[in-house]
């Protein structure tokens, strides 16, 4: 209802000059367009709520999760079967007060697997600019977030492993007692 009152309402001629200016064409010009265009200019400027309003809409229903979180939720519970299968010599009581720890380890290693195929795709270094005539080379944001969430994802593994029972430990072949010793 919203959207055919707003493209009834005539858009003003400067309003249609400023839009021809940064591009767009003669038919796609109205004021879906106009209040479109304005709400990503504030954005731009940090308005919050544009920013907010640019997200809703580009989501169909507003109640509706975009379709990548989905994903990235379904790929996050699955992640938690396959360790709470890991941890089935736990007790019931010892997985429900270690449920934030096995949710996290989840997200972490789905996130880890979609930085490392953004790496792999993009590569580890990106091309800056710094100044009207300087350019070089940095880490990808990727990268470093990589590696900081990998060490704390090794972190979080440690501390589910150390739940489980010793007698469940698989023996590395290793005497650890006597590391050292020759």
């Amino acid at each position: 209802m919203a959207k055919k009152i707003i493209n009834e309402i005539l858009i003003p001629d400067k309003i249609k000059e400023q839009l021809k200016k940064l591009g767009i064409k003669e038919d796609d010009i109205n004021n879906e367009t106009a209040v479109t265009v304005a709400l990503f200019q504030q954005a731009l400027k940090g308005n919050v709520s544009a920013i907010n309003t640019i997200n809703k809409m580009f989501v169909e229903d507003d109640n509706e999760t975009p379709r990548k979180e989905k994903d990235i939720t379904n790929l996050v519970k699955e992640e938690e079967k396959k360790i709470k299968k890991n941890l089935k010599d736990l007790t019931l009581e010892q997985i429900k007060i270690n449920e934030d720890l096995i949710h996290n380890v989840a997200f972490m290693a789905v996130t880890l697997r979609n930085l490392a195929n953004e790496i792999s795709k993009n590569g580890v270094k990106e091309r800056y600019k710094n100044g009207a005539n300087q350019w070089g080379y940095k880490d990808r944001t990727e990268v470093k977030t990589y590696n900081n969430m990998f060490k704390n994802y090794q972190s979080a593994i440690k501390q589910l492993y150390e739940l489980l029972p010793e007698a469940k430990l698989q023996d590395d072949g290793f005497d650890n007692d006597n590391l050292g010793d020759t």
